[in-house]
């Protein structure tokens, strides 16, 4: 890649950040909201055996560190008519702007994600699609046509086996939170 093309892939990257450092506590307040993004304060509080404005405050400090960069939920893709999890590995041709084509990707309203790669691939796409039509159309009219794609290849997710607490194993707890009843 030319140093124009690694500069605008730079650009639409997430930056880099320093690690912030956590206690056991800040673990287990993002163990808890990564279970349930709507808890309360006051029962964040109660798990971690803290005051409410305290886990506030350790709340705050984890979204000012960038831990936390928003509170979301998790969607039903089937529920709201795009039950195809479609992935498009991409290769683009050496002399291509890869921020060009980052940006054409951005443009296609089925977009989900995209990875930048260091394999053979230098793209990664995620697209939901709702049928066998709607998946001709994004490959036909919309990614096959930008310029600078070499080659695709599309695969469809025939299902998803989802960890139920995939934190634990990247951010371990000294004391694991108390259990609510429910």
């Amino acid at each position: 890649m030319t140093g124009a093309t690694e500069d605008s892939i730079r650009a639409l990257l997430e930056p880099d950040r320093e690690p912030l450092d956590l206690d056991d506590v800040d673990r287990r307040i993002l163990h808890r909201l990564h279970e349930d993004a709507r808890a309360s304060l006051r029962s964040i509080a109660a798990d971690v055996e803290m005051s409410a404005p305290a886990v506030a405050e350790r709340i705050s400090r984890l979204e000012r560190g960038h831990v936390i960069r928003r509170h979301t939920v998790e969607l039903d893709w089937a529920a709201l008519g795009y039950p195809m999890l479609v992935v498009v590995p991409i290769r683009l041709a050496t002399t291509t702007d890869a921020g060009a084509v980052l940006s054409r990707l951005r443009e296609i309203p089925a977009l989900t994600e995209v990875l930048v790669l260091a394999a053979g691939y230098d793209l990664m796409a995620r697209f939901r699609v709702r049928d066998h039509a709607d998946l001709q159309r994004l490959l036909i009219e919309r990614i096959w046509p930008i310029p600078g794609i070499e080659h695709t290849e599309t695969m469809l997710s025939i299902g998803r086996l989802a960890d139920p607490a995939p934190l634990r194993h990247v951010l371990p707890t000294e004391t694991p939170l108390k259990r609510r009843r429910g």
